[in-house]
């Protein structure tokens, strides 16, 4: 029954929520900490970074997202150190995480790096389970039917690798690394696998290009996400978004200063569900502070000094 109910509340959202126990978001080029520990360790900078996701607008008890979340790269720490905070909402579910990480980067040559990371922290979910209505009867002599509103609490485990260099950035992660899809339950959700890949394109000096993909699954679904996002005058963001069987859209932003992003998100579903709701809004900021970059160092040798 616990499968099934939980395999049941998921088909419920659609295959565009994906199992959203793991949040959806447009703007994972800027977030990708949230889903690969990895990713602290090769950010050269600190960045501290905030996002809220309303999704499906008009549609009763639609999934939203909130999650902050901060990573860089400590010299003393010999890597990158991050922490997330993420809250998800799902009709009849809430899914909170609480988690630090640590990842270890390794030079490759003076142009690339590779890193890996690890994540460990607190998952909690909690189900209205007064509010679940059920298919199957006698429901009540099935112990693992929620009945009342029930709040559990389990260890979050997730590991990453990500390679960065020649203005090229690939990366995979899995979350929930304890928990298989066989035991899946309300209060368990089932191991992600996350890949990515950007690519930063300088046109010139005013114009940035950054094609982006993001491909989440479990055992059962994938989805996939692309960005095309345009940087002007190092100033002015603008890009459009794709997410399959799901929704398109568009992101506009701006740097408000030299170091601070604020960005906007909209995207229109697909399908039966697009009837229903009005589109999904996400708004984000993120903060980056500056590091000394390291000097370069001047060996002295014989062969510079003259007779």
């Amino acid at each position: 029954m616990n499968k099934i109910l939980y395999l049941v509340m998921l088909a419920g959202w659609g295959v565009a929520s994906l199992a959203q126990n793991e949040p959806v978001i447009a703007h994972f080029v800027y977030h990708g900490h949230v889903f690969n520990p990895a990713v602290s360790g090769n950010a050269r900078d600190i960045y501290l970074g905030a996002l809220y996701r309303q999704q499906w607008i008009g549609f009763r008890e639609a999934p939203g997202t909130l999650l902050v979340n901060a990573h860089g790269y400590i010299p003393k720490a010999y890597g990158g150190v991050g922490l997330v905070i993420t809250n998800d909402m799902l009709g009849k579910q809430r899914f909170t995480t609480v988690r630090g990480s640590y990842a270890y980067a390794q030079r490759l040559n003076d142009r690339a790096r590779i890193s890996l990371g690890l994540s460990i922290g607190m998952f909690n979910a909690f189900v209205k389970g007064t509010e679940l209505i059920y298919q199957t009867l006698p429901y009540s002599m099935d112990q693992s039917a929620v009945l009342t509103n029930t709040n559990r609490f389990k260890v979050f485990l997730a590991t990453g690798v990500e390679f960065s260099g020649y203005n090229a950035t690939v990366g995979f992660a899995v979350n929930n690394l304890d928990q298989g899809i066989g035991r899946a339950t309300p209060f368990r959700v089932p191991r992600h696998y996350f890949t990515y890949a950007r690519y930063d394109w300088d046109i010139n000096e005013r114009l940035r290009f950054t094609p982006a993909v993001f491909v989440r699954f479990i055992e059962f679904i994938a989805q996939a996400e692309a960005n095309m996002l345009f940087t002007i005058r190092k100033r002015i963001l603008l890009g459009a978004l794709y997410r399959s069987t799901d929704a398109a859209g568009l992101i506009l932003g701006g740097y408000i200063t030299k170091n601070l992003l604020a960005s906007y998100a909209y995207d229109f579903g697909f399908g039966e569900l697009r009837k229903h709701q009005t589109g999904s809004h996400e708004i984000q900021l993120q903060y980056r502070i500056s590091l000394p970059k390291p000097k370069p160092v001047f060996i002295k040798s014989p062969r510079y000094v003259q007779g």
